[in-house]
């Protein structure tokens, strides 16, 4: 059995990771920040539609997906439980920043396109407190994702982490 995933996942996981590193590291106002701003907005459009590319490679790529091993049903279950929490920020993370933007402004062009705002959010003031908030409990969980692929790596000495890098070829 196969132990890597397929490229095309293993490129969306960079990229996404990428993709959500600068989007943090580019978080704040995007109406007052310039071309940080446009980074920001254009990084959480791009995840938010890789999330769907993503779950679409899963589907096509199901049979090649590799199965680690779980140390034991404990482990299985934490494993479900962050994967889902993962996928699902991928998605609201960018709606509720999207939401957020809307009450910040009327028109906000990303690149040379106007962005399609909501007015009728306009009154809702706490979406931006629950973006960020949001935003870094994701944080928190892509670190502790990480953590777990660093300790399958180094502790329990499985190919867990190695399943998700490029293969270089001998």
């Amino acid at each position: 059995m196969k132990n890597t995933y397929p490229k095309p996942m293993i490129i969306i996981h960079w990229l996404t990771f990428f993709l959500v590193a600068t989007v943090y590291l580019t978080g704040g106002n995007p109406t007052t920040t310039g071309l940080l701003g446009q980074i920001h907005v254009i990084g959480g459009i791009s995840i938010f539609i890789l999330f769907f590319i993503r779950l679409s490679f899963i589907f096509i790529y199901n049979k090649s997906i590799p199965k680690n091993e779980t140390i034991n049903q404990y482990q299985k279950k934490i494993f479900k439980m962050v994967r889902f929490t993962l996928y699902l920020s991928l998605c609201i993370v960018p709606i509720v920043g999207w939401l957020a933007l809307s009450i910040l402004t009327d028109n906000f062009k990303v690149l040379f396109l106007n962005l399609p705002l909501l007015s009728s959010v306009r009154d809702i003031q706490y979406i931006g407190e629950l973006h960020e908030f949001l935003a870094n409990t994701f944080i928190t969980i892509v670190g502790l994702h990480a953590s777990a692929a660093l300790i399958h790596h180094f502790i329990f000495k499985d190919n867990v982490l190695k399943s998700m890098l490029f293969k270089r070829n001998k």
